[in-house]
């Protein structure tokens, strides 16, 4: 009898764990009305490899390039279910600056209502309905986005991507492998609108629950803002004198703004209650 009783508690046990590991594999139903946070972890790279400051890349263009800085801003984040129903972060709460520099890597999203969500959307840059809704609106995201030399004058604007260093051409491409300083700062002007959105699939459904906190584990490819798409060749942007290359205007911002909508992928999602990379 004791025998057949510890089969049975044995058995109830087995099912109980197994329930236990379907419900954690398939996840419960979100409680109404509840929320909890989102995290977005940038990971910057070079065509695959990391991005480390300091350290030389060359691309498809025979230019090998010494990045010493890379920081650009995201904004406009807005998470999509299955079903296609977003929810939109507050617009005034929705800026932010990635700066490889400082090492800021990660976007808190708080509040974000219980669901699961299969897409994430975002911009690039400083959209212009906020722009244009003046300097007081945003006064604390300018005073950021200045200490991150991510900014011009407030007539025109800020900066969307901040991306400096050296580069060397090989001579097979009409270099002659001498080191020379590259700026490019993109952005929009008065004759075009250079911000761009991205929407990205999520390999695994993000699981917002409360008390609960997926991380999204976003790559971002330096490599395309010269050689995506439109390859742009930085010792064709050299000034008067030969000395530096600079992108700051013109077409080449246009192209650039173009290029970088392939720059960002979705690596991986954690979902738990702590901050995985």
């Amino acid at each position: 009898m004791k025998s057949r009783l510890k089969n049975i508690a044995g058995l109830l046990a087995l099912s109980l764990f197994i329930n236990s590991c379907s419900s954690d594999d398939n996840g419960s139903a979100p409680a109404d009305g509840t929320s909890g946070d989102v995290e977005l972890f940038f990971d910057n790279g070079v065509a695959g490899d990391a991005l480390m400051l300091g350290n030389s890349y060359t691309n498809s263009n025979g230019e090998t390039l010494i990045f010493e800085r890379f920081t650009y801003i995201v904004s406009n984040f807005v998470l999509i279910k299955e079903d296609g129903s977003e929810f939109t972060y507050p617009k005034n709460e929705s800026y932010f600056i990635i700066n490889e520099e400082t090492g800021q890597f990660t976007v808190h999203l708080e509040n974000v209502p219980a669901g699961d969500y299969k897409k994430i959307k975002f911009g690039i840059g400083v959209d212009q309905q906020r722009y244009l809704q003046g300097e007081t609106a945003q006064q604390s995201f300018w005073d950021l986005a200045f200490a991150n030399n991510m900014t011009w004058t407030w007539s025109t604007g800020y900066r969307f991507i901040n991306c400096q260093g050296t580069f060397t051409v090989d001579p097979a491409h009409g270099g002659d492998t001498t080191s020379r300083g590259f700026m490019i700062h993109q952005g929009s002007n008065t004759a075009t609108d250079n911000y761009r959105e991205v929407v990205l699939n999520l390999p695994t459904t993000a699981r917002v629950r409360e008390g609960e906190m997926p991380n999204i584990h976003l790559k971002s490819d330096a490599n395309v803002i010269l050689d995506g798409d439109t390859k742009i060749e930085l010792h064709h942007n050299l000034n008067g004198a030969g000395t530096a290359a600079s992108i700051m205007a013109g077409e080449n911002l246009i192209t650039i703004a173009n290029n970088t909508k392939k720059m960002f992928t979705v690596d991986h999602v954690h979902n738990g209650a702590g901050t995985h990379h």
